[in-house]
């Protein structure tokens, strides 16, 4: 008898203790569904208007430049020029060169490619006019390096600002915004 007495005891302590884990389980659920949930709505919500929602709120206010594709109606000096977010300008290819580098004990060769960007078409096209003398001058400027020259981010950065300010100097009617080395390999 005493041993059918105390067999119902732990059944009923089992049951008891068993539904705090389960309450603590859903309420976990619930939050976790809900803060997925509201991070799934800040995601999908827009951090600003679209472009073309601006533009009918402002009612007649438009860039010069729009047609480039790169303005986004933002004035640069109150002069009412377009200024395009950085990467979306169009952009020149400066086809492969091979470029003997600086070093009287070893010949080394650069290989390069570059690609421009611009602001517009109207750029692109007055650059790829000129871009005999845009390779002239790299090759010039790059045949004076040493494989030292070029090694690591620092030289590189070096460099491409140094070959940036040689293409403005040649194409002073069409600014180069940025200059990307897009292949570079040295032997």
């Amino acid at each position: 008898m005493a041993d059918t007495a105390a067999a119902p005891a732990p059944a009923a302590a089992e049951k008891k203790g068993g539904g705090l884990p389960t309450i603590l389980l859903i309420v976990n659920a619930v939050l976790l569904v809900g803060v997925l949930g509201a991070v799934v709505m800040l995601i999908r919500k827009p951090a600003a208007p679209a472009p073309a929602a601006a533009a009918k709120e402002g009612g007649e206010a438009k860039a010069e430049g729009g047609e480039h594709g790169g303005g986004e109606g933002k004035s640069e000096g109150g002069e009412g020029k377009a200024v395009a977010p950085p990467g979306a300008g169009p952009t020149l290819r400066i086809a492969d060169f091979v470029v003997h580098l600086r070093n009287p004990e070893v010949d080394r060769y650069a290989r390069l490619s570059f690609e421009l960007e611009v602001p517009g078409d109207h750029e692109k096209d007055y650059l790829k006019a000129r871009e005999a003398q845009i390779r002239d001058a790299f090759i010039a400027y790059l045949s004076d390096r040493t494989a030292e020259d070029l090694r690591g981010s620092a030289g590189l950065e070096l460099i491409k600002t140094a070959l940036l300010a040689k293409c403005n100097e040649i194409a002073r009617d069409a600014r180069v915004r940025q200059l990307f080395i897009t292949d570079f390999v040295i032997q």
